[in-house]
């Protein structure tokens, strides 16, 4: 199997290497044009702005692949009581590796897109989907697709104005999915409102982390938390009422397009139900575990809602979002649960809040341009142990300050992103297996934070005062796509 990978590799990025490099979001790239190869009359195949193109009668094919390469120093500083320090690297990294196949098949409407992810690991297949373009106003997409629910994580990782999302995205995103979605438009020189609307798999994130996480290849038979009952319903609304807005961090329009003001508004709201097992957010009182089927007595259900605006003008961009998740906890069976018994050692549920805030400007306009980033998390701390305080929680609080530098040499197709990111982490007393705290167990986005001891709690008001994890970031980061 793995020679045939290899192969298969080896094909596709030979193929995608006649390919010349142009900008991605420019009219004037350069393109070496369109020449007919063997295969017959009417089989052409275009070297040029979009990668490897071959179109015939019915059929079409995209292949394109994007490499982000790249060296990355963390220097991590803990004050307080339980902070850490000289946990610090330097490493050079192939971040991504992808290459994508898309095109369509007997008529235009009929079209598809694969995405083979080569530095992922396992899950190599990224997206795999058909979609039905029947209208403008509806469309239907059946396969694995990056979920429609917020802006800077439906933005592709090559149209980043930082080598990688925030740390708030990081937290709320809802990655990749599984099933339907129903999509359209309604305007017609204008986008008064896009919409897509669908249901998937719910696949829960982690024990601890009730986010969608469907990327993996799970059969139909039956395995806990993947197939049996967890489902997610998923919204996304949008309207651009200026000219629509591209998904991307910054201002990449020519100098025909570049004084012209636009914005879009987004708002996008996420159900998500399924069973996990966490004794510590939800204890098992009468000692059941899980079901004869092996599935857990407890379930959760998430509705997470985000908003967000986006603005462009003279290079000029402005993108901010506001995050809101509510999860709540249900026990079932001979699982049911007491809050009482023992006192307060189950979570009744978790209410987070994040809000970014990303500011970019091109000083040579499609060639440098400069970035600011501000995110901020307020992620709760709930009542856990027979606690007399809510000192517990699955997430620091966090703030992520950032600047960045890209320099185009042909538009996203060939770039070299500089940034550099100051994150501080709140450190809560993290659930462990005997509540008692100390454990590595908290869930941070570049660091996995300790937990403050009980000590640091309770000696005295200074004492309790919270500890902090500081993390210094510099990234730099080589892209080319072709």
């Amino acid at each position: 199997m793995s020679k045939l990978w290899t192969m298969a590799l080896a094909l596709i990025v030979g193929a995608g290497l006649l390919a010349a490099p142009a900008m991605a979001q420019d009219s004037d790239a350069d393109s070496v044009g369109s020449i007919n190869r063997g295969g017959g009359e009417g089989v052409n195949t275009e070297l040029g702005k979009k990668g490897l193109v071959i179109e015939t009668d019915g059929f079409k094919l995209g292949i394109t692949t994007r490499v982000q390469f790249r060296l990355t120093y963390q220097n991590e500083v803990g004050h307080g009581n339980d902070g850490q320090n000289g946990r610090d690297f330097v490493n050079f990294r192939v971040r991504r590796a992808k290459t994508t196949l898309s095109g369509y098949i007997f008529e235009k409407e009929f079209q598809y897109k694969a995405t083979l992810s080569w530095a992922s690991g396992a899950n190599i297949i990224e997206e795999a989907f058909f979609r039905w373009a029947i209208l403008q106003y509806i469309n239907v997409t059946a396969g694995q697709t990056k979920l429609p629910w917020n802006w800077e994580e439906i933005t592709s990782s090559g149209s980043q104005q930082f080598v990688d999302r925030g740390y708030v995205n990081e937290v709320f995103n809802q990655d990749f999915a599984k099933g339907i979605t129903i999509d359209g438009k309604v305007g017609e020189d204008v986008s008064w409102l896009k919409y897509w609307v669908g249901v998937y798999n719910g696949v829960t994130k982690g024990e601890a982390d009730f986010r969608n996480a469907d990327q993996a290849l799970p059969s139909e038979a039956f395995t806990n938390r993947i197939v049996d009952g967890d489902m997610m319903v998923n919204l996304r609304l949008e309207t651009h009422p200026l000219g629509d807005v591209k998904y991307g961090m910054n201002d990449q329009r020519g100098e025909d397009e570049h004084g012209k003001p636009i914005f879009a508004i987004g708002l996008g709201v996420n159900w998500l139900l399924g069973n996990f097992n966490n004794t510590n957010i939800r204890p098992d009182e009468s000692g059941a575990g899980a079901t004869g089927s092996g599935r857990s007595r407890t379930s959760h259900d998430t509705l997470a809602v985000t908003l967000d605006g986006h603005f462009r003008m003279f290079g000029i961009s402005v993108d901010i979002a506001v995050f809101m998740r509510h999860t709540e906890f249900h026990n079932h069976g001979r699982n049911k649960y007491n809050p009482t018994n023992p006192t307060r050692n189950g979570t009744g549920n978790f209410d987070d809040l994040g809000f970014t805030f990303d500011v970019a400007y091109f000083i040579l306009p499609k060639q440098l341009n400069v970035g600011i980033r501000w995110n901020w998390l307020n992620s709760d701390e709930v009542w856990q142990a027979g606690s007399t305080s809510r000192r517990f929680g699955v997430r620091p609080d966090a703030n992520e300050i950032g600047l960045s530098v890209n320099y185009y040499v042909h538009g996203e197709n060939l770039k070299l992103t500089f940034d550099l990111l100051y994150v501080s982490e709140q450190l809560p007393l993290a659930m462990n297996a005997d509540g008692a705290g100390g454990s590595q167990s908290i869930q941070g986005v570049y660091t996995s934070p300790p937990a403050r001891s009980a000590g640091s709690l309770s000696a005295s008001s200074g004492a309790g005062a919270s500890d902090y994890a500081d993390t210094w970031i510099i990234r730099l980061q080589l892209q080319w796509i072709f």
